[in-house]
């Protein structure tokens, strides 16, 4: 027992920083790993709402974190029902829940049927997103095409792709796919490595629309990069409907191939905004409705003032008010909002870290650390560097004497440098504001 004990406090130290503090507390605190056996993993959680949630939304993390620890990439997940220490019940997860390979040129099991563009709120941050996505349904050829959506986390990019596909499958006798760049890139290699390239092509090459969500993880990835680039232009020559979505401008994807960033902007760009009061509000009217319990509408407006980040973040405080409402039997009002939302507010007021930054700079330009803090002054090295040493100073007000000291013990003058040439290109380049600003966002968010 004390294995297991050992096994799961490491598993729910990784899922804490993966979810976050509030959800941790909300659906992970009360579970532990009962037993592991035949390549099977039984989880004990105190009831069966707590059984199906994690079921059906963290059983890949729980896969993951367990699996990494045991050595196990088949592992089974399990879940008891216990009361007092004795089980109750064991269910197996679902397996429809697990990762499927697509079948044939169909949606994959990334693809939420649910999301439905109908469903969608529009407000000033998204219209013109909105508007693009209906005229590429409506019009077979329509007069822009590609379409490329971009814009901060969670504030709907793959709603809009995933409800034209599902509008497209339920209208129009139409073949098509959607999925993530990073699962077309997996199909790509595995494709590669087992001589289907033949078979990969023809899947790709033969649809009449095709959605790709996250293009931005093609950055750094050459030879992706110019086979997508193939796909691209055979689908484009004979004039099928694209949309691409990416939380960058084309411009501001790191080392993307020039001719792809290039196909990229030969269409429409529109970039979605974080939402308003307004359109928060009418999120969280239209979300609110299909929970059981009733949200008045001052505690909506309470959700809108303070939640202003993304409609993800907002979703979440429903569904955990929801949640502390019916496990307590409490009616939701004000009072009961701010004591359960209250973790969400204090984070705000967390200390960024250094690695943080780091962290953001590494992932997104894909480089090593010990690239970044080399001396090498080719661009693809040097100008994350700058950067890194611009959110530095403005984001934790380092002195310039204390960055050149972390890189490298850098001379101060060339710290300075750097930063002065950040920010006038932030003064002269509107699209790079943009992408700076996204950067900042990802660091903060990881603090939520």
């Amino acid at each position: 027992m004390e294995f297991y004990t050992k096994v799961w406090d490491d598993v729910l130290q990784d899922i804490r920083e993966k979810v976050g503090p509030l959800r941790f507390n909300l659906w992970f605190k009360n579970t532990r790993l009962e037993s592991f056996h035949d390549n099977c993993a039984n989880i004990a959680v105190p009831n069966v709402f707590t059984q199906v949630w994690l079921q059906e939304n963290f059983s890949n993390i729980l896969r993951e974190g367990i699996g990494k620890l045991v050595e196990s990439k088949d592992l089974n997940i399990r879940f008891s029902i216990s009361k007092n220490g004795k089980d109750e019940q064991i269910l197996p997860v679902d397996n429809s829940l697990k990762e499927k390979k697509p079948e044939g040129n169909k949606a994959v099991s990334t693809l939420n049927r649910y999301l439905k563009l109908e469903d969608f709120v529009v407000g000033p941050n998204n219209r013109m997103a909105y508007a693009a996505s209906l005229e590429i349904i409506k019009d077979k050829y329509p007069a822009f095409n590609p379409l490329f959506i971009h814009g901060p986390v969670g504030v709907g990019k793959t709603h809009i792709l995933q409800g034209v596909w599902n509008r497209i499958r339920e209208e129009q006798n139409t073949n098509g796919i959607y999925m993530p760049a990073e699962k077309w890139t997996n199909e790509f290699i595995y494709s590669l490595q087992k001589g289907k390239m033949e078979a990969f092509r023809q899947k790709f090459r033969n649809v009449d629309i095709f959605l790709i969500d996250d293009v931005h993880f093609l950055s750094n990835k050459q030879g992706v990069q110019e086979e997508f680039l193939h796909t691209f232009n055979a689908l484009y020559e004979l004039s099928k409907r694209i949309i691409f979505a990416s939380d960058a401008h084309p411009k501001m994807i790191g080392q993307l191939k020039e001719t792809l960033a290039s196909r990229f902007m030969s269409g429409m760009i529109v970039k979605i905004d974080k939402p308003d009061y307004a359109t928060r509000l009418l999120i969280l009217r239209s979300k609110a409705a299909n929970y059981e319990v009733y949200f008045p509408e001052e505690v909506l407006e309470f959700i809108a003032e303070r939640f202003d980040d993304n409609v993800r973040e907002v979703e979440s405080a429903l569904t955990t008010l929801s949640a502390h409402a019916k496990f307590n039997e409490k009616n939701i009002d004000i009072q009961l909002a701010t004591d359960v939302l209250g973790e969400f507010f204090l984070s705000e007021g967390r200390i960024i870290k250094i690695n943080e930054i780091e962290a953001t700079i590494l992932s997104y330009f894909n480089i090593s650390r010990n690239e970044l803090h080399s001396n090498k002054k080719i661009k693809s090295i040097s100008f994350p560097r700058q950067i890194c040493m611009y959110l530095i100073k403005t984001l934790l007000n380092w002195s310039y004497q204390q960055i050149g000291n972390y890189f490298a013990s850098k001379k101060h003058s060339t710290v300075m440098f750097a930063i002065k040439k950040v920010k006038d290109q932030l003064d002269s380049d509107r699209q790079f504001k943009m992408f700076i600003d996204t950067l900042i966002e990802k660091i903060k968010k990881e603090k939520k």
